[in-house]
């Protein structure tokens, strides 16, 4: 059973998604189905255990702790390397 749903879109996407749906032979509204369908579809990741670091990212963990460095150090240090 299909239904009628009235949604309020960025005008630039509608734009995008009519274009899309054009070049895949698609509707605007199967366009949308399909998209809920697979967001229905979508398992849940809260099942899934959180993603664990590598070892090389736990050993930099909480190496600038106790420094005082800003956005500054870090164009002074792009600079030095690249210009």
């Amino acid at each position: 059973m299909s239904s009628k749903l009235t949604l309020y879109i960025d005008e630039n996407l509608i734009s995008y998604v009519k274009i899309y749906a054009k070049k895949n032979n698609l509707s605007v509204s199967k366009v949308v189905n399909n998209f809920l369908t697979l967001l229905k579809n979508e398992p849940d990741i809260s099942q899934y255990k959180k993603q664990q670091n590598t070892p090389i990212t736990d050993s930099l963990k909480g190496a600038l702790k106790d420094k005082e460095i800003d956005i500054a150090d870090y164009h002074r240090h792009l600079e030095e390397k690249y210009l």
